[in-house]
């Protein structure tokens, strides 16, 4: 929020001191546009770049198991939350799923639920989360919303589908996956999968690998290291 004031701020100033020199303002305002938007953008890259170095460190921290020591390192970025647009749903989705993987579920959910959309992988723990509370319909509207921003991941529709399975309703689930094919074109994964459905059969979700086990819905666990998401999204961050 101060990066995009501060934008403004630098833009207004520009334009005014064009007025001021009598400059036309078919110039001075794109002119102040351009040096808002300047402004605003390098501050971006500047908070950016640190929050990278704080999330570098605390994946080391999770590499050797300190979870609290890393929790602690993430929370460092927080102070950058009144400055740039994300940061805070950002630093919470990244505590949420390390949270969760620790099976700390009380402690996760509402950080996941805080997590910026952006977040994908957060939104797809809270589906399950409350999935497995019983809350069908709203796992639903989580899964719906975490397509949203990752509707070109082949894993989220596969880790919906196998949620709808259990959930017993196995044509929304090919349903799922076909609208995951339409997006991810000739996704071996999701193809596999949505044959076995058609036939009457179960989910292969060890196609993923070690990024459908860090959900811990089937063994084997996920090995207690740092996740690949627990590097903060550059794009997530942008303000």
């Amino acid at each position: 929020m101060i990066n995009l004031l501060l934008g403004v701020g630098a833009a207004l100033a520009v334009i005014l001191l064009s007025y001021a020199l009598h400059i036309s303002p078919w110039i001075s305002v794109p002119l102040g546009i351009l040096a808002g938007a300047g402004l605003f953008i390098w501050q971006g890259r500047k908070i950016q770049q640190e929050l990278e170095q704080i999330f570098t460190r605390a994946g080391d921290l999770l590499k050797k198991q300190q979870f609290d020591k890393a929790i602690e390192t993430m929370k460092e970025g927080y102070r950058f939350s009144s400055r740039q647009f994300l940061v805070k749903g950002s630093i919470d989705g990244q505590i949420g799923v390390v949270q969760y993987l620790r099976k700390k579920n009380d402690e996760a959910e509402p950080l996941l639920a805080a997590a910026s959309m952006q977040h994908y992988i957060a939104k797809a723990m809270l589906g399950i989360l409350q999935w497995k509370r019983g809350e069908k319909k709203k796992a639903r509207e989580t899964f719906d919303l975490a397509l949203k921003a990752g509707k070109k991941e082949s894993l989220l529709y596969a880790v919906y589908a196998y949620v709808l399975v259990e959930m017993g309703d196995r044509e929304k689930a090919i349903e799922t996956l076909n609208k995951g094919l339409g997006i991810c074109k000739g996704d071996e994964r999701l193809i596999t999968n949505r044959n076995l459905l058609q036939n009457g059969k179960a989910l292969k979700m060890k196609l993923y690998g070690e990024q459908w086990y860090q959900f811990l819905l089937e063994r084997p666990m996920l090995r207690q290291e740092a996740p690949p998401f627990a590097r903060v999204s550059r794009r997530s961050l942008r303000g």
